[in-house]
């Protein structure tokens, strides 16, 4: 790592001479020598390339680069402080700042709820979305601390993992074609099929889906959200492949689309999962999978099972 050029003992040691406005004082209440103190501000400046005391006048006074410095250092000593007394307490129950990244169905359709779990466990925190690559990148690399995703990271046998919902993949389709099954085949010499975008997790997973089902489908239309998808389907420009949670989120009306089952003989499904590092969220990950269960049960599948019913034994929280 790069040096600073700083420790908090210069800091400290700065910000006393600042406020006593003299290296002699500054000494006393650090009990330090006079040497040692202008050494240390010496070595300050040194290093940072830059004057922070003007020593020409009596008291002395900051410049002012000096005074921005000045106040950096309260700060940074001030989160030193506090930081201690936590570790002193041994106190960890709530943690400081926690980052959740999930996928955008989730975080669209059941996030307020999310977020309220959340609040009750951390004094901070953020939520993002994106593609479930980019979170299992920011996961391994320590820019996230929990992730909700249809990438459960499979390979990194170190990390924890708690299941929240397996779903199944439907076929939509503009509602004037619901009274028939009609096959994939037949639905590309009606229509376009409307696809998510190839960079997505959910796009390659219905790409390979159809590539095993020889379904070879022109690439006319390619869209990066399920908004998009879903509005251009009602708008009878194509039909598309898309799971439950992304229809929840969507809150497109029914007299617009129809939703079927996938073939039997060739089903399709996604499996939501909690993704964290291993034991330095203590019980928090487990929390938050088991309330985002609960979640699931109370307000997803209720109103996806009154629509769908057929879905009963294909939904599945947990």
């Amino acid at each position: 790592m790069k040096g600073f050029g700083f420790d908090l003992r210069a800091l400290e040691v700065f910000v006393t001479t600042a406020q006593a406005g003299n290296m002699t004082l500054a000494a006393n209440q650090l009990r330090l020598t006079q040497s040692s103190v202008s050494q240390t501000i010496s070595a300050l400046e040194n290093n940072l390339n830059v004057a922070l005391l003007d020593r020409s006048v009596r008291p002395m006074e900051l410049t002012v680069a000096g005074r921005y410095f000045y106040d950096q250092s309260c700060h940074l000593l001030s989160q030193a402080e506090k930081t201690h007394q936590v570790m002193s307490k041994g106190d960890f129950q709530k943690l400081h700042l926690l980052r959740v990244a999930m996928v955008d169905s989730l975080a669209t359709s059941l996030g307020q709820p999310l977020v309220e779990v959340i609040k009750r466990h951390t004094e901070s925190w953020t939520i993002s979305t994106g593609r479930s690559h980019m979170h299992a990148q920011a996961l391994l690399t320590r820019h996230v601390d929990i992730i909700i995703s249809d990438d459960a990271l499979e390979d990194n046998a170190f990390l924890s993992r708690h299941r929240i919902l397996r779903e199944p993949f439907v076929l939509v389709v503009p509602s004037r074609l619901a009274k028939s099954y009609p096959s994939f085949h037949h639905l590309l010499r009606e229509l376009d099929f409307v696809r998510y975008t190839s960079d997505s997790l959910i796009g390659t997973t219905i790409e390979r889906y159809l590539r095993r089902l020889d379904v070879n489908a022109p690439s006319h239309m390619q869209l990066d959200n399920t908004f998009a998808v879903l509005s251009s389907v009602a708008a009878g420009l194509g039909w598309t492949i898309t799971t439950p949670l992304c229809l929840f989120q969507s809150g497109l009306t029914r007299d617009k689309l129809a939703c079927l089952p996938l073939p039997a003989d060739e089903p399709l499904h996604r499996n939501l999962t909690l993704v964290s590092r291993p034991n330095e969220l203590g019980k928090l990950p487990q929390i938050l999978a088991g309330d985002s269960r609960q979640i699931m049960t109370e307000k997803f599948l209720p109103v996806v099972l009154r629509e769908l019913p057929w879905l009963e034994k294909e939904l599945s929280v947990g």
